[in-house]
């Protein structure tokens, strides 16, 4: 009866140490405590310092950019990056008035200084000059002079640059300008309009220029009968 009881003892410690065996892989590997939140026990303990790093604010990636530019000054991709922030901080108000847009502008035109093969930059600093905000149009006219060179089958350039001629008074320099356009874009978007504003501007030169005459001859005639 001792013995069976001895049996029975040693029995029982096997038993319960292959049913501890199961529950530890059952817990290393099922994994507990996954009742409130859903959160594994394990995870607790592992990388429990690797932390995601917090997105960085505008202003500490213009920072970045412009410690980037500094190490290679003619990076032409980061000062159009830089521009671009600034252009987006000007857009959502901040810095001091047209602060912002001014210096946009200013990594714009760096840009093209270093590297003047960049067609379409020249048309994006000419179009920040001929802001209401800014009003450049005598450097938006520089600006687009030189597109004219380096992009010479862009109509857009042109339409710009009659814009911005225009708004300095200057009627020939505007004329030719659209006429050039319209030669580049006869049937363009803006192609209609274009061509209103040419007949409207060379009518008024005519006028004018009728007007100078008339009153030159009648000078003339006046002193000639004295």
């Amino acid at each position: 009866m001792l013995l069976d009881r001895r049996r029975i003892r040693k029995w029982a410690k096997w038993i319960a140490l292959i049913l501890a065996i199961i529950f530890a892989i059952s817990f290393v590997g099922m994994g507990v405590g996954q009742g409130t939140g859903g959160m594994n026990v394990l995870d607790a303990f592992s990388c429990s310092d690797d932390q995601t790093p917090e997105p960085q604010t505008e202003q500490e990636r213009l920072n970045a950019l412009l410690q980037t530019l500094e190490a290679n000054p003619k990076d032409t991709t980061t000062m159009l990056a830089v521009a671009t922030m600034y252009e987006s901080m000007y857009a959502a108000g901040e810095g001091n008035g047209t602060e912002y847009l001014v210096t946009a502008a200013a990594f714009l035109r760096n840009a093209i200084d270093v590297d003047p093969s960049l067609k379409d930059v020249y048309l994006r600093v000419a179009k920040i000059y001929m802001e209401d905000e800014l009003q450049q149009f005598d450097a938006a006219v520089t600006v687009l002079n030189l597109a004219t060179t380096v992009d010479p089958t862009n109509a857009d350039v042109f339409l710009n640059l009659g814009i911005a001629q225009n708004s300095l008074g200057n009627k020939t320099g505007a004329v030719l300008a659209w006429q050039k356009y319209l030669e580049l874009e006869p049937n363009g978007e803006m192609a209609s309009v274009v061509r209103q504003q040419i007949e409207k501007l060379t009518a008024t030169t005519t006028t004018t220029a009728a007007t100078n005459t008339t009153s030159t001859t009648a000078g003339s005639t006046t002193t000639s009968g004295q």
